[in-house]
């Protein structure tokens, strides 16, 4: 556990020094610890540090496997319409909604369950054609028809970034998803989640303008 104190202490310090040099508030930018493959007492201990006290779950098995109602959860990988049964009103958010079918789903569940359930919606903002999310350019129209859902509350964007890619076509990415989330933002107060950025690339992410970054390998090391 220790060495994950020490990783956080360095981001922290990342974060904080490039938050000064870019006039960035840094209590605005919330860690989510990506805990995949990571066992349910470090997270317990980590959630007591209180700096980390959210933890996203990439697959609902694992997810249902290690859930603790003591700790606060965000489903951050792709979720199947037949899984999203085990996620409502557990999880604090569902970061990667991309499609009506998934949207149909959510909203029946929250009926059976007599809740509502925030979601951030999910941008692929490299335009791959292996990754799920919407492009930069569907998402106002897909929000548009989320009005149908009244039990879903959008609350923001979560984007996935290309690997692979240098600096500069990593900014253009970011850059281009932050435009968007300036306009839908302008329009509704409830819009204020802006998740871009990764182990490899959260610093990046951050000054362009995330306010929530997802970090797994950096913070707890080298998965099992």
């Amino acid at each position: 556990m220790k060495s994950v104190i020490d990783n956080l202490n360095l981001i922290e310090e990342g974060i904080k020094s490039l938050c000064e040099s870019k006039n960035i508030d840094f209590n605005s930018i919330e860690l989510i610890g990506a805990s995949k493959f990571r066992d349910i007492e470090t997270l317990k201990c980590l959630a007591k540090d209180g700096r980390v006290t959210v933890f996203g779950e990439n697959k609902v098995q694992e997810f249902n496997s290690k859930y603790d109602e003591s700790l606060t959860w965000d489903i951050i990988g792709q979720l199947q319409s037949n899984k999203v049964k085990y996620v409502v009103g557990k999880v604090r958010y569902i970061s990667s909604l991309d499609r009506e079918s998934l949207a149909e789903e959510i909203e029946r569940q929250c009926i059976k369950h007599g809740c509502k359930q925030k979601c951030l919606i999910e941008v692929n903002s490299g335009d791959e054609d292996c990754k799920g999310g919407l492009s930069v350019d569907e998402v106002e129209g897909f929000i548009e028809s989320l009005k149908k859902y009244p039990s879903i509350e959008v609350c923001g964007i979560m984007a996935v970034a290309p690997r692979g890619v240098g600096e500069v076509e990593l900014k253009k990415c970011f850059t281009k998803v932050k435009e968007i989330f300036d306009k839908i933002s302008r329009e509704r107060s409830e819009f204020e989640v802006l998740s871009m950025g990764m182990s490899e690339d959260y610093l990046i992410a951050i000054e362009c303008g995330a306010n929530q970054v997802r970090l797994g390998r950096v913070l707890f090391g080298d998965r099992p």
